[in-house]
């Protein structure tokens, strides 16, 4: 049987997994190669199939989000610009798109656990 992403188990799945959910890399997540992509955790070959399925996502998603980072935010440099107006130019494909700017990713108050 083929292996579609339909059938076969996410490594990271949409939603919320808890308080303190692993991170990607603890749970073995690595990071493609050019070429390849990342499909829920998991690498992908082909990269066109993951940009597509994850345009699928985001223009049949009832609450799509786009959350931009210090790369994006700040202009850095020319390669920042780029990125950031391409993710304007996604943003303007998107119907009722939210973008929420992620400025630092730092957490203001992070949670103590003796």
């Amino acid at each position: 049987m083929a292996t579609t992403p339909d059938t076969r188990e996410r490594i990271i799945v949409p939603g919320p997994a808890g308080f303190h959910p692993p991170s990607a890399a603890q749970l073995g997540v690595a990071l493609p190669d050019p070429g390849e992509g990342l499909y829920y955790g998991l690498l992908e070959p082909n990269e066109d199939k993951v940009i597509e399925e994850m345009a699928r996502k985001m223009l049949t998603s009832p609450n799509a989000t786009i959350f931009p980072g210090p790369l994006v935010l700040w202009a850095w440099n020319e390669h920042a610009i780029e990125k950031a107006k391409a993710v304007l130019e996604i943003a303007a494909q998107i119907p009722n798109v939210m973008i929420i700017p992620m400025p630092d990713y730092r957490p203001k108050y992070p949670k103590i656990d003796p």
